[in-house]
């Protein structure tokens, strides 16, 4: 049995049993058990709990067990997603839902209306779903629900469905159940079969108990066939018979067809009730596997319907199978729960077929379809019949297909090219090499005899068909043959054959040696890249550079040395290669190539400097030889990198001297890198060698360095070399930065040495630094042809007598002149006082004096008064004005002077003429100044001195009559205090006479009115002037106790004082005047029942009597300040209504005290209170203003604050008079508060009329608010103007604000405002931005920036506005350069636009030099003239 199980053809085998794996015998059935593909079995189990088991068959030991309910459980044939089916409770329909286990996720779900009875994976991406009536197919992809395919026919009615499959073009379709069989037999079951054509919509019923599709290809036709197979077991007229059929499906017009056909099913007599459950193809080997319910297995052979064997493959009952597509077999699974794989035994079947069945057609079949042993002398056999046949065709096709290829031998090409050709028809080595090329690809000896024959024909691209058709198999030899005709078809077959030293030459040889590196890369193979490189060399010197760098970039590093691939380079004299080779590798600039790196800068040293110069000033090296490199760019000439490579003086020094052949900036640069001793040393042989040339790098040099080389060192250097010109360039860039005197003086020194006498004048003129007197002494030796430097140094530090001696004494009596009425006419008398003691000319004095005359006395004694006072000599002065009575004089000259020391003097008790010096400070002098400090200086003064009675004098001067510091509030409070000390009886004359005193003053002057001057009534009239309750309560005290009771009791009523009551009392009871205590007492009660009546309502809110407080408020609260406390009282807790109702109440009952306001208002008016009247008409307003009169009532207020109280009261109840009352108070308000009251409001527009009245006055803030209402209202017309008149505001701000206007006017504005504002580049960016190019040609003009003209230029030339060019021209003439504009018109042929200007430029350098000319002339024949005097002098001598 063990040797007939061997032999057999088909090998079963057991993989493992469900139960091994813990699947219980009960679930082993087939309903649990579902196998849809060769990959998974999925078992349902429901106890001890509900779950599905998931088998992968390439681990089947390891399966996976999950917590799932469900009714059916399927595996998708090829990838981890499982499908359940449920029925829902109480229902009919079943729920079904997809799962993708590895990512656990679902992947969608549907309820099917009614019962699937039957479904099935029909493919990777589609279920089949069977119900009672119908078939559905569900996609898992997208959201689609289930199609209906078809309805069931009748003769599936009742039937258990079994299996359900459709054809790989999913066109066909088929349906298989089963049911139980006749009365007469029930027990052999009876199989029905549904086969449905999609294309056709139609269905047919057969009997049948398996079936399966299968694809053959019939000969002749090529396009397969679609095949049905099935099989069928029933019983007719009491006969059963068991047959298998196929029959082609869908067959193709005008094809050969496949024929149909059948063979008997044999059951043995113990299997007489078994029938087929299942079917499987083996597209493999074209068998049909035919499985029974009690283990029987049949297995024909599809193309003939042979039958090839049977047996007997389980004891037990098989429920399930499936097809093992990659073995050629099925696997089966009985109810034991054995998985039973049946394959192919290929060492066996062939002759199984051939012996056994002594089927020989069918064995050679076999074993050319499945490659299969066993038939070979059979087919070699056959083979030689058909050879001797003739029939070479035949003979060629079984060839082609014999099984593991035995007859595809040389031998086998040999014997059809023995074959004689006859002629017209075709070769039979051809017909053979033609049928092999249909059955696929020949092998190494086939494909080089063919391409050979091909090569020979000159038939090359039928070579290239077969090549990419992969028909031929590549060989080094294949690849030679054809290298003779294409060798680009030849390099594709040695790669394919891997011919690698093959494919490396043609790669060389078509210079492709990048493809090399990586095809060797590829194949790992290492090919001679010494001679590759050097055969590149031979022909393509730049390949070989190319190559060479592959090279490096390999990994492992370049299998050629570097010094060894230069060498290459360099003996061929390929210096550029070699260099080009060593930048790129030399990259990294690793130590270890310091040779290489020393190496190439020496051979580009030699042969190309200026490559190595290049190479260098990238600094990519720095580890070569530096002291070989320095002597070798010597000897090349590159000085500048052999003094940044030599490290010794001596040799810096040898080559720094060459400096015609260095670039200036380097060399500079250079300096930087040297020590300051020998950079010292290098500047002084440069200057020894060529000062004249040198002396720029010199001088640029020391400007870099000086913090480095110090500015005395560099300072000495130029002075040794005596070079006044290097010292004032040098020192010209340190000197805005220095505050050193002596760099300062040697700068004027070395800048007159030099000839520029305008720095010389600038310096003396602006610098606070230098010497002075060092300065002067060295100007005056200098001898300038220009004196103004001696003059600013003269007039700035007080050496005038000294610059007028030299004026004097150089006849440069213009300078003198020019100082005195131009430059300081206030030191006229200095220079007079000089020119006495120079004895000047008296007629060139008076003239002097006379240009200046306002400032000097024409006293017969002006000359000595102007010598004493040019030294401010002060004692000689007083002496001087006291001897000859000029007291006027001298008072104005103290006054003037602010000296606390000459004041003292001059006031000293013991000077016999302080009287005199007193009257004229206090009537003339101090009247006549205007200045702050210097009243300020002799009031001090005066007090210092204890003269209050002469102060007050002085302050009445000042103060009473209308000078500028009449309203001063200070000195007038000084005057009343004074008063107050040294004359009492003055101080009543002074409050009447005086209106802007307060403070202190006020307390004081009462209280000498009341206690020195012991006038009451005085004290009563200045109560009633400033009406302050203070003065009032210190009158009423001083009434009483003067027993003035009754006008006591008054002023105490208007104080609202009731602090002195029990005084009040007793006085008035001693008086008997009851009467006026009664109205005290009232008063009195008042107050007092104003604070208890406001805390009394205060308790009832708090106690929420809203009613008390009520009639509280209503009858005791008459103030309005009180009734708005009690109000905000009310609000703070939250009592909104109450306190409605009770204002509403209070102001009803108290409307009548309005009347009162209305009135009071024309009393204050009557007596002069004008700023309680204005209070008072603003407070009932309704009843009490009068425009007209409020204007003149609030012109007359003394607090500053009502006028803007008075603006808000405007602005509330009358905007339209607003701007009449603004502007009776101009003179008066402070503008930007208005703004800002005007601005917050909300009202600007309002009192814009207002503020164009007081815009002359230049405020910042009102020209700020003007330009913002103008800009808004778009008004640039006024915008320009207000811009023009009035500079006080925030210039860029406005700008910026408006250069991005739409409207272009304003965009123009803006551009004005950043010129006027000296931002040229803006304006002129914006000027072009809007294309007003006049108004960008006018800001370049005005703006003198010489780059920004020429820019314009080039912009007119980018635009193409040769008009606009030609006019730049000459609104810019000043600025551009004539040689930048010829050559600007030159190189964008715009010369006829450019020639206007030229000819203006031509005509008037023409007239200068006529000029020049002129005045040469004129000078050479003065200096003629004035020989020929000499001559004639000497001559009459």
């Amino acid at each position: 049995m063990a040797a007939a199980a061997a032999n057999a053809p088909i090998v079963m085998k057991e993989v493992f049993t469900l139960p091994s794996i813990g699947i219980n015998q009960q679930f082993i059935t087939f309903n649990n058990v579902t196998m849809e593909s060769e990959k998974y079995i999925c078992v349902r189990e429901t106890s001890p709990q509900n779950s599905v088991v998931i088998v992968d068959m390439s681990m089947p030991m390891q399966p996976l067990r999950r917590p799932i309910t469900a009714d059916s459980a399927l595996m998708n044939p090829n990838t981890r997603i499982l499908a359940l089916k449920a029925l829902l409770p109480g229902t009919t329909q079943d729920h079904l839902q997809i799962f993708n286990i590895e990512t656990k996720t679902k992947v969608k779900s549907h309820q099917m209306p009614e019962q699937v009875v039957f479904w099935k994976w029909i493919s990777a991406k589609m279920l089949g779903l069977v119900t009672q009536t119908s078939v559905y197919h569900w996609s898992i992809e997208g959201d689609s629900q289930p199609v209906k395919m078809f309805e069931r026919t009748a003769n599936l009615a009742n039937n258990q469905i079994i299996n359900y499959k459709c054809d790989p073009s999913e066109k066909w379709l088929v349906l298989i159940g089963i049911a139980p069989g006749s009365p007469e037999r029930p027990q052999l079951v009876k199989g029905s079969m549904q086969l449905y054509s999609l294309d056709q919509q139609r269905s047919q019923a057969l009997e049948a108990h398996a079936a399966s599709f299968a694809s053959y290809k019939v000969p002749g036709n090529e396009n397969p066939s679609t095949l049905i197979v099935f099989a069928t077991k029933s019983m007719n007229a009491g006969q059963v018979t068991s047959k298998l059929h196929i029959i082609e499906l869908g067959a193709q017009p005008g094809k050969p067809g496949f024929t149909k056909k059948q063979a008997d099913l044999f059951f043995p007599p113990d299997f007489a009730d078994d029938f087929p459950v299942a079917m499987q193809m083996s597209q493999k080997y074209g068998l049909i596997y035919v499985v029974t319910k009690l283990g029987l297995l049949f297995v024909y052979d599809l193309e003939t319907a042979s039958a090839v064997y049977r047996n007997r493959i389980s004891p037990d009952p098989i429920f399930l199978t499936s097809e093992a597509a990659s073995a050629g077999g099925f696997y089966a699974i009985n109810r034991r729960g054995q998985v039973l794989l049946a394959t192919v035994n290929e060492a066996t079947i062939v002759p199984f077929v051939s012996g056994q069945l002594n089927n020989l057609e069918l064995a050679v079949n076999l074993a050319k379809r499945g490659n299969l042993p066993g038939a070979e002398n059979l087919v070699v056999q056959r083979f030689q019949e058909l050879f001797s046949q003739t029939k070479y065709k035949e003979a060629a096709e079984l060839a082609a297909e014999s099984p593991q290829g035995i007859l595809r031998t040389p031998d086998t090409v040999a014997k059809f090219q023995s074959v004689p050709v006859q002629s017209g028809l075709t070769p039979p080595l051809l017909q053979y090499f033609g049928t092999l090329l249909t059955r696929g690809k020949l092998n190494a000896f086939e494909s080089l005899e063919l391409s050979r024959l091909v090569v020979n024909q000159n038939k090359k691209n039928l070579l290239e068909n077969w090549l990419a058709e992969d028909k031929l198999e590549c060989t080094e030899e294949l690849g030679d043959l054809v290298k003779t005709v294409d060798t680009d078809l030849a390099l594709k077959i040695y790669i394919k054959a891997r011919a690698t030293p093959k494919v490396v030459a043609a790669f060389a040889e078509r210079r492709e040696f990048d493809k090399i590196l990586i095809y060797s890369k590829q194949v790992g193979y290492t090919p001679d890249y010494l001679f590759l490189l050097q055969t590149i060399l031979r022909t393509d010197p730049q390949g070989a550079v190319n190559f060479a760098l592959m090279m490096s970039q390999m990994e492992g590093g370049c299998p050629v040395d570097y010094n060894t691939v230069t060498d290459l380079f360099l003996q061929r004299n390929l210096i550029r290669e070699a260099t080009a080779f060593l930048l790129d590798v030399l990259k990294p600039n690793l130590p270890e190539h310091g040779f290489l790196q020393t190496k190439v800068l020496e051979i580009n040293l030699v042969t190309f400097p200026n490559v190595a110069d290049a190479i260098l000033a990238n600094g990519m090296f720095s580890h070569y030889d530096r002291s070989r490199v320095a002597q070798l760019c010597e000897k090349a000439g590159l000085y500048i990198q052999a003094l940044r490579h030599y490290t010794d003086l001596p040799d810096i020094k040898r080559v720094i001297v060459n400096t015609h052949a260095i670039e200036p900036q380097a060399l500079v640069e250079f300096f930087g890198t040297l020590s300051r001793e020998w950079a010292l040393e290098c500047m002084k042989d440069l200057l020894l060698v060529n000062l004249r040339g040198n002396l720029q790098i010199i001088v640029q040099a020391a400007k870099e360095y000086s913090e480095q080389l110090g500015v005395d060192s560099c300072i000495k250097l130029f002075e040794q070399f005596k070079s006044y010109e290097g010292l004032y360039f040098f020192l010209g860039s340190y000197l805005s930065s220095s505050e050193d005197s002596e760099i300062h003086f040697k700068y004027i020194e070395s800048a007159a040495k030099t000839g520029q006498l305008k720095e010389v004048e600038r310096v003396t003129r602006e610098s606070n630094f230098y010497d002075a007197e060092k300065t002067k002494n060295f100007l005056m030796e200098a001898k300038l042809p220009d004196a103004r430097p001696l003059i600013n140094v003269c007039d700035r530090f007080g050496y005038v007598p000294d610059l007028t001696h030299y004026l004097y004494v150089n006849n440069m009596l213009r300078y003198i002149e020019g100082y005195v009425q131009k430059v300081n006419p206030g030191n006229a008398p200095l220079v007079v006082g000089q020119l006495l003691d120079d004895e000047c000319p008296e007629d060139f004095i008076k003239g002097l004096i006379l240009s200046v005359r306002s400032l000097l006395p024409v006293e017969p004694l002006v000359e000595e008064l102007v010598a004493y006072r040019r030294g401010q000599c002060d004692d000689e002065l007083i002496n001087v004005t006291n001897k000859n009575s000029l007291f006027k004089l001298q008072a104005r000259y103290v006054v003037e002077r602010m000296d606390g020391d000459l004041w003292e003097k001059v006031l000293n008790p013991e000077n016999e003429y302080r009287r005199q010096i007193i009257d004229q400070v206090v009537s003339t002098a101090l009247p006549e100044s205007k200045s702050p400090e210097q009243v300020s200086a002799a009031v001090k003064a005066f007090m210092t001195a204890d003269l209050p009675h002469e102060l007050i004098e002085l302050l009445e001067k000042i103060v009473l009559q209308n000078s500028a510091f009449s309203g001063n509030s200070n000195l007038q409070n000084l005057l009343i205090l004074t008063a107050i000390k040294a004359d009492s009886s003055r101080v009543m004359d002074y409050v009447n006479r005086l209106d802007n005193f307060d403070g202190p003053a006020v307390g004081e002057a009462v209280n000498v009115l009341l206690d020195n001057i012991e006038s009451i009534d005085r004290a009563v009239e200045f109560a009633f002037r400033v009406e302050e309750d203070a003065v009032w309560s210190q009158v009423a005290k001083a009434q009483l106790r003067a027993g003035l009771v009754s006008d006591a009791i008054e002023s105490f009523i208007r104080a609202e004082d009731s602090t002195q009551f029990l005084d009040v009392i007793r006085a008035s009871e001693d008086a008997d005047v009851y009467h006026d205590l009664v109205k005290y007492l009232l008063m009195h009660g008042k107050l007092i029942a104003q604070r208890l009546g406001r805390k009394f309502v205060f308790a009832c809110v708090d106690a929420e009597e809203f009613r008390l407080a009520q009639i509280c408020g209503l009858n005791i609260i008459i103030q309005v300040d009180d009734m708005e406390e009690v109000s905000q009282y009310y609000q703070n807790r939250g009592c909104f209504n109450e306190m409605i109702l009770l204002d509403g109440k209070w102001l009803s009952e108290h409307a009548m005290n309005s009347s009162t306001g209305k009135n009071s208002h024309i009393l204050y008016i009557q007596y002069d209170e004008f700023d309680n009247a204005a209070v008072t008409v603003m407070n009932h307003s309704p009843e009490a203003w009068d425009h007209m009169q409020f204007k003149d009532v609030v012109a007359k207020v003394a607090s500053v604050e009502l006028y803007y109280k008075a603006v808000h009261f405007y602005l509330q109840e009358h905007p339209d008079l607003i701007n009449d009352m603004l502007n009776v108070l101009a003179l008066r308000l402070d503008h930007t508060r208005v703004v800002d009251i005007m601005r917050k409001a909300g009202n600007l527009y309002l009192v814009k009329p207002y503020m164009i009245a007081v815009q002359s006055n230049n405020v910042s803030a009102v020209n700020e608010a003007l330009n913002e209402i103008y800009v808004e209202e778009e008004d640039y017309d006024r915008l320009r103007e207000s811009i023009d008149l009035h500079d006080n505001f925030d210039q860029i701000g406005l700008a910026q604000k408006i250069e991005k206007h739409e409207l272009l006017e304003m965009r123009r504005v803006a551009a004005y405002i950043y010129k006027k504002a000296g931002r040229w580049k803006q304006s002129i960016a914006l000027s072009k931005k809007d294309k007003h190019y006049r108004d960008a040609m006018e800001t370049c003009s005005q703006s003198g920036d010489r780059e920004l003209a020429e820019e314009l230029l080039v912009y007119f030339i980018q635009e193409g506005k040769n008009e606009c060019f030609a006019a730049c021209l000459f609104v810019c003439y000043d600025v551009i350069r004539p040689d930048v504009a010829l050559e600007l018109a030159w190189m964008n042929n715009m010369i006829d636009f450019a020639f206007p200007y030229l000819l203006q430029f031509i005509r008037e350098y023409t007239g200068k030099v006529d000029e020049l000319i002129k005045d040469k002339i004129e000078a050479q024949k003065e200096v003629k003239a004035k020989e020929q005097d000499e001559k004639d002098v000497i001559a009459q001598q």
